[in-house]
């Protein structure tokens, strides 16, 4: 679907914390852009990637209070007004999508969720949001309805294993029978 450009616009993938919902999505969106992106610049826009600092994507988390230098409690209307913005201005690279994480959408309330949801009603051309929720409980009925679900789940022993093998993350076989 990545590759013909027929991905969902929005995409809502669940699972519990830790088990690499964003991890996913950055390797995801890295292979876009060995897929989209001149060989003789990829490893340009994969720097950016790594660095947060594309011009096509966009990473939403709760900000920090400046006053009290504290985590806010939620992901507030004026960043998702800002999202908005971003997702509807003309990108300086037409051959690559915008991409959007929000990560996590449980931590949108009800402000900022409608905001979105505005947003998800009318989506962006060339822009693809995705939303990670540790459970999509939170989100709202009218957000899950207008995204495509992806569920993850922890994977069992023996998958952990074979994921390990074929990382080759551990050379010693001695080693792998302690996991």
């Amino acid at each position: 679907l990545l590759k013909n450009d027929s991905l969902s616009n929005s995409i809502l993938i669940c699972g519990n914390k830790g088990i690499g919902k964003f991890s996913f999505l950055k390797n995801l969106i890295e292979e876009l852009i060995k897929i989209k992106v001149n060989t003789d610049k990829i490893s340009h826009h994969i720097s950016l990637l790594n660095n947060n600092s594309h011009p096509n994507i966009r990473i939403l988390n709760k900000e920090t209070d400046e006053k009290t230098l504290k985590t806010k409690n939620y992901i507030t209307i004026d960043q998702i007004r800002k999202l908005n913005h971003f997702s509807r201005e003309t990108s300086s690279i037409e051959y690559l999508p915008k991409f959007i994480i929000i990560d996590s959408a449980d931590d949108l309330n009800l402000n900022s969720s409608n905001a979105l949801l505005k947003i998800l009603e009318e989506p962006p051309k060339k822009c693809l949001i995705f939303l990670i929720s540790h459970n999509k409980s939170n989100v709202l009925d009218t957000i899950r309805s207008r995204s495509r679900i992806l569920k993850f789940s922890e994977l069992n022993h023996e998958d952990t294993k074979l994921v390990i093998e074929e990382l080759s993350i551990i050379q010693n076989e001695e080693d792998l029978t302690k996991i």
